[in-house]
């Protein structure tokens, strides 16, 4: 594209603009609030996601070794347990360290003489697994190894807190996608109202032999920027709202993790400029294919 079409195409926008100040505005606000719903949706998604893997990773395994097992041989079943393949690692909680925990959380100085000299809690270990879906399948492995007493993982509630963290990266995928559809029909619609407004104009042009490239390239930078003042405006909007939503849920909500990696944060609202800008440019080509059949 030369310069000359270049400064003839811009030019043709800003008039555009001119000419249809409350179409343009009609726009822009409606990008605005198509984005404000979808950037909602994506924190919304993130958070979910995140919220998922707290859980997550608070799956863990007990493992209870058997009373008769030597201090060596339970640090040997460590070992052979850290050597499986999906575990992340193993913590042993000894009988004496378990019975001290317990004496402090009961304010007793001499438990041990309360129950009469014996120490009633077996060795410890506690398994964290890399995957959480894995945590069922290792159990039943660590189960049949020998000096192992009792495993305990949760059964019953660990398939129902999975399911329950797929739903809810489900429904936040699910969320997202209905809101950007909504978003570009939206869009769509606003900007076929510019375009059927300038019906007569694109069949003029047509007529006189200019080409579909030539005509829609003003339309496309048009609707992209209109996208771009939009989403500038969704990301003042997003963030301002984030930042306040992020900020009241820390401090009154202290057990929900919510999302506020600022890196993280930053790329979901650059990520809602693009897509105005896209949507905008769509908007426009979609709008275009009608009148371009002359």
């Amino acid at each position: 594209m030369s310069i000359n079409s270049l400064k003839y195409i811009l030019n043709v926008v800003f008039k555009s603009i001119r000419r249809n100040v409350w179409l343009s505005l009609a726009s822009i606000l409606t990008v605005m609030v198509s984005l404000v719903i979808l950037g909602a949706s994506a924190f919304f998604l993130v958070n979910a996601n995140n919220m998922a893997k707290d859980f997550e990773s608070q799956l863990e395994i007990a493992v209870f070794t058997q009373d008769k097992l030597s201090q060596a041989e339970v640090q040997t079943l460590q070992k052979q347990i850290e050597g499986m393949d999906g575990v992340a690692g193993v913590e042993l909680v000894s009988k004496e360290q378990a019975l001290k925990d317990f004496s402090q959380s009961m304010g007793s100085g001499n438990l041990v003489s309360d129950l009469g000299g014996t120490n009633p809690f077996p060795d410890k270990l506690t398994v964290k697994t890399t995957d959480p879906q894995q945590v069922k399948t290792i159990a039943d492995q660590i189960q049949g190894l020998k000096g192992v007493d009792k495993v305990r993982y949760g059964q019953g509630v660990v398939d129902k807190l999975l399911s329950f963290t797929r739903w809810l990266r489900w429904i936040g995928i699910g969320i997202v996608l209905a809101f950007a559809v909504a978003s570009l029909v939206l869009i769509s619609l606003n900007i076929k109202m510019n375009v059927f407004s300038r019906r007569r104009e694109i069949q003029i042009m047509k007529l006189v032999g200019a080409s579909n490239s030539f005509i829609r390239w003003p339309f496309l930078i048009e609707g992209m920027f209109l996208g771009f003042i939009g989403g500038i405006l969704a990301i003042f909007l997003v963030g301002l709202g984030y930042h306040w939503l992020a900020g009241y849920i820390s401090s009154t909500l202290t057990f929900m993790p919510i999302v506020q990696d600022t890196y993280l944060i930053n790329q979901i609202l650059s990520a809602l400029l693009f897509v105005g800008m896209a949507i905008g440019a769509m908007g426009s080509a979609i709008s275009l294919r009608k009148f371009l059949r002359v």
